[in-house]
């Protein structure tokens, strides 16, 4: 056999590979998310690490429920990765200012697998700004005939603060009893805010439903 023609074949194959888009994972300690260089066994401890600003990006899938309390502004990458809750809890609950990206390849999903939670709950007085990833409730199991939560059903998003939803962002709720996105707020001098740029909807008994109590602009 030709050793020109073997290098060669080598060589090329040795180029593809270093143009190749190389995905992070957990590293050897288990850590499972990042700040920088700063790595941390839980997205928890991550984000209460977090100064504002900061970028917390996800190393792994994770299965965790996550709270940003009040005064925190940070960012959550969600890097190609999945959240899943942990039971009986919202996945994401956010007091605070936070937007969700996913900077990888469009496969970051935040889920949740538990009845009467959210993938993702905004309250009065937070901001949340979502510029990416897929925000679903994969256990979903309400129907609208019959007309049953099935023992597992919810809002995919829930929104009582400001919200804003870009271009990037998928959510769907494969259910017929809940609607998939709710914004609503608790009074008429607490409304919630919603503003849809863009992005992919489905499902839910309402796909967006805006409550007696909600600013909606699309």
């Amino acid at each position: 056999m030709n050793c020109k023609k073997i290098l060669a074949g080598i060589l090329s194959a040795a180029m593809v590979f270093t143009t190749m888009s190389i995905p992070a994972f957990a590293d050897d300690n288990g850590n499972v998310a990042s700040i920088g260089t700063t790595s941390y066994k839980t997205l928890t401890a991550a984000i209460t690490e977090a100064k504002d600003n900061d970028t917390v990006t996800l190393l792994s899938d994770v299965t965790e429920s996550i709270t940003v309390e009040k005064g925190k502004n940070i960012t959550l990458d969600l890097n190609g990765y999945k959240l899943t809750n942990t039971d009986k809890e919202h996945t994401i609950t956010n007091y605070g200012t936070l937007t969700i990206e996913d900077s990888s390849n469009g496969s970051g999903t935040v889920d949740n697998v538990t009845h009467a939670r959210a993938a993702l709950v905004n309250f009065e007085g937070a901001t949340a700004t979502l510029n990416g990833g897929t925000f679903k409730r994969s256990a979903e199991k309400g129907t609208y005939e019959p007309y049953s939560n099935g023992k597992n059903s919810y809002y995919t998003v829930q929104n009582g603060g400001t919200m804003t939803i870009n271009n990037e962002v998928v959510v769907e709720n494969s259910g017929g009893y809940s609607s998939n996105i709710v914004n609503d707020g608790n009074s008429a001098e607490k409304t919630a805010q919603l503003t849809v740029n863009g992005g992919t909807f489905s499902g839910g008994i309402n796909t967006l439903k805006n409550g007696g109590y909600g600013v909606l602009k699309i």
